[in-house]
C-alpha cells in the first residue's frame, strides 16, 4: 500500500497527537475516566491535573470545561455527547496516530489519511461549536474581553490547527485520487 512519508507534515501530525494524549487522558476526560479518589484529594496520583483544571476554571469560569451531567440541567447537553465522542473516537484515533507516526514511523496510507481527515474535521467542528457557544454566554457574568479570550486564545487554535490538518489530509487523498484517475485514463487510451 502506498504511503506518504512527507516528513515535516507527518512530524507536525505526530506532535499534535503527542500533545493530545495527556490533554485527553488527564484534562478533558479526567472526571470521565477516573474515580474521584484518584484525582480530587491532595496527594492523589492525578491531583496535579485536577488542580490545573480547577485553576483554569477559577481563572476563566469556562462553562464548557465546568460542565458535568450533574450541573447541566439540560443546558449544553451536547457537551456530554462530545465527551463520549472524544472517548470513543478521538482517543483511539490519537493513540493510533501516535503508534503509526511515532512508533512505526511508516508514514500514512490512504486509510490513515481518511481516518485523520475525519478526526480533524470532527475536532474542528466540535471546537467551532464551543466557539459559537461563547457568543451566548451571559454578559453579566462574562465580559466581552473574557469571551474574546475564550474564543481566540483557547478555542480558536483548537479549531484552526485541525482545520489545517483536514486540508492537509484532503490534499493527500486528492493526490491519490488524481494518481488513480491518471492510471485509469492511461489504461483507457491503450
Amino acid at each position: 500500500m502506498a504511503t506518504y512519508n512527507n516528513t515535516w507534515r507527518n512530524k507536525a501530525w505526530m506532535g499534535w497527537f503527542l500533545l493530545q494524549v495527556p490533554l485527553i487522558f488527564f484534562i478533558d476526560l479526567l472526571e470521565y475516566l477516573y474515580p474521584a479518589w484518584v484525582y480530587e484529594p491532595t496527594g492523589a496520583p492525578l491531583h496535579a491535573f485536577y488542580a490545573l483544571k480547577q485553576w483554569y476554571i477559577q481563572m476563566y469560569n469556562d462553562p464548557i470545561v465546568q460542565w458535568s451531567p450533574e450541573t447541566a440541567s439540560g443546558h449544553d447537553s451536547w457537551i456530554g455527547l462530545f465527551l463520549h465522542v472524544e472517548f470513543l473516537f478521538l482517543l483511539p484515533t490519537v493513540l493510533y496516530g501516535v503508534y503509526r507516526l511515532a512508533v512505526q514511523r511508516r508514514g500514512t496510507s490512504g486509510a490513515d489519511e481518511l481516518l485523520f481527515l475525519v478526526y480533524a474535521l470532527e475536532v474542528a467542528f466540535t471546537t467551532l461549536v464551543c466557539i459559537h457557544d461563547t457568543y451566548y454566554l451571559d454578559s453579566a457574568v462574562y465580559s466581552d474581553e473574557l469571551k474574546r479570550t475564550l474564543r481566540f486564545q483557547f478555542y480558536g487554535p483548537w479549531c484552526l490547527i485541525p482545520a489545517i490538518g483536514a486540508i492537509d489530509m484532503a490534499s493527500r487523498i486528492l493526490g491519490r485520487i488524481k494518481a488513480a484517475d491518471a492510471v485509469l485514463e492511461g489504461r483507457k487510451s491503450q
